[in-house]
């Protein structure tokens, strides 16, 4: 599991502190969701493995990370 580092996701004049993403480890296959046909979903992939992230969720979160074919990353919006 991968630890989030949250000193950089740290308003420093505000004090606000965003709660990260929880991105399972494991996706969900989009079609076991049942989403709305006009959900807006960001889509990345690496090594064969893809993951998804609502796009409302990120508004509010601003920060994912996790682990894709091995390997970390980190999407901000």
């Amino acid at each position: 599991m991968m630890t989030i580092d949250r000193s950089k996701t740290k308003l420093k004049k505000r004090g606000y502190t965003f709660q990260p993403f929880a991105v399972p480890e494991k996706g969900i296959p989009l079609a076991d969701l049942n989403l709305p046909p006009d959900r807006e979903i960001i889509v990345f992939a690496r090594g064969g493995e893809s993951r998804a992230l609502d796009m409302r969720e990120m508004a509010y979160h601003h920060v994912a990370q996790g682990t894709l074919a091995g390997q970390p990353y980190l999407v901000s919006f």
